[in-house]
């Protein structure tokens, strides 16, 4: 049987993980003329352009060093 203490101490560590975790934020979307879609990704303060395949891999956890991506200049002229 879990004692409250256990249980608060099991959801603060809960709320810790996912401060941790890197956040990705899907800025636009578009379509190549393959049909394929592209999204321009916003990971730690940087740009970046992404395939499904890609964006699956940074939500669940890979960086974009790890995937050896290389960022997008600036996201003021949005998406062409």
């Amino acid at each position: 049987m879990r004692t409250r203490v256990a249980d608060q101490i099991r959801k603060r560590k809960a709320v810790a993980a996912a401060l941790d975790r890197q956040k990705v934020f899907i800025s636009s979307r578009r379509f190549r003329g393959d049909g394929q879609p592209i999204s321009r990704v916003l990971v730690s303060g940087q740009y970046y352009d992404v395939g499904d395949d890609l964006l699956e891999r940074l939500m669940a956890g890979a960086t974009p060093k790890d995937l050896e991506l290389e960022r997008v200049a600036d996201d003021t002229t949005g998406p062409r």
